[in-house]
């Protein structure tokens, strides 16, 4: 039995297991893959050490660290977790087999959808939640954003380079994206930002994406835009669902419930990263929670736990 099992490969997992394998712990690191969101945020000018950084070239960076500190991943998806009399049981989809006295949850959040007409449709066709993979596909053609925070105006900043016009729209009267990044992209002529204005449907020609049907909320009207793409950034949905099959207690958002020391409502079971309640979702925030969740853990194996969450 596997003193941990560590599940995600994003920044959280990463760091639980290069700090896990510094304390030479008997563990084992599962991903389905390795990099997480990191992988497809394009440009990172956020994080020590890296004035700029190409999110490829990042993830990069930490498998090298990984490689070079012995650390070696299975890279598979876990589909099945029980628990057993001193610890957990835990079935791959690759069928294979693990038992662990505790559990790290560094599963990580993913895009949430609009959930409206076309949507799925046109996914792969127009509708996009990577901008990092699919902006160069829409140059010379009119697209539109749904999303006012960081992630919708960094998807906005790299459509400026292909796209001929932008419209941004946010669901709320402002945008709550960092000052710099709004500066920036408001700054540019092809963007046209709509407040208050939400999509009500997506439309094809049965192929790709050619225009969206909106709703301007301030003035009660419905209207429609001719776009070829759709690119949504409207927040992420924690990938909860594990943990919550154990009884871990979660927040209205789906968010695995932590304290300080990154324990869960379960005892033997941790959270680290985007998975949980944490207030910030950043790649820093998230490094440095799968680092103080792993310490927590090895401190509770290696001395006792007095309290529990």
């Amino acid at each position: 039995m596997h003193q941990l099992v560590i599940i995600g490969g994003g920044p959280a997992g990463i760091s639980a297991s290069i700090y896990a394998q510094r304390k030479r712990m008997d563990f084992v690191l599962i991903a389905r893959d390795i990099g997480g969101q990191v992988i497809k945020a394009g440009e990172i000018e956020n994080y020590l050490g890296y004035a700029l950084v190409d999110g490829v070239a990042f993830v990069q960076k930490m498998m090298e660290q990984m490689d070079k500190l012995g650390v070696r991943p299975v890279i598979d998806e876990v589909v099945e977790i029980k628990r057993i009399d001193d610890g957990f049981w835990l079935r791959t989809l690759g069928g294979k087999e693990f038992t662990s006295k505790t559990l790290l949850f560094c599963t990580g959040a993913e895009h949430r959808k609009l959930n409206v007409p076309g949507e799925k449709e046109y996914t792969g066709r127009g509708v996009s939640y990577c901008y990092t993979c699919d902006s160069p596909f829409f140059k010379d053609v009119k697209v539109a954003v749904v999303g006012g925070g960081n992630s919708g105006f960094e998807a906005a900043d790299q459509l400026i380079n292909y796209a001929t016009e932008i419209y941004l729209l946010e669901l709320s009267d402002s945008f709550k994206a960092d000052e710099v990044l709004k500066e920036k992209v408001l700054s540019s002529p092809k963007v046209k930002p709509l407040l208050r204005h939400r999509v009500l449907e997506i439309r094809g020609d049965g192929r790709n994406v050619r225009q969206i049907w909106v709703e301007n909320l301030s003035k009660n009207l419905t209207y429609t835009l001719d776009v070829e793409g759709l690119f949504v950034e409207v927040g992420l949905k924690p990938n909860s669902e594990l943990a919550k099959s154990l009884g871990v207690l979660t927040t209205q958002r789906d968010e695995i419930i932590i304290d300080c020391n990154n324990r869960t409502s379960e005892k033997g079971i941790y959270a680290a990263g985007d998975c949980t309640n944490i207030f910030a979702k950043q790649i820093i925030t998230a490094a440095g929670d799968g680092a103080k969740a792993l310490l927590s853990i090895y401190h509770d194996l290696t001395y006792g736990i007095s309290s529990w969450i």
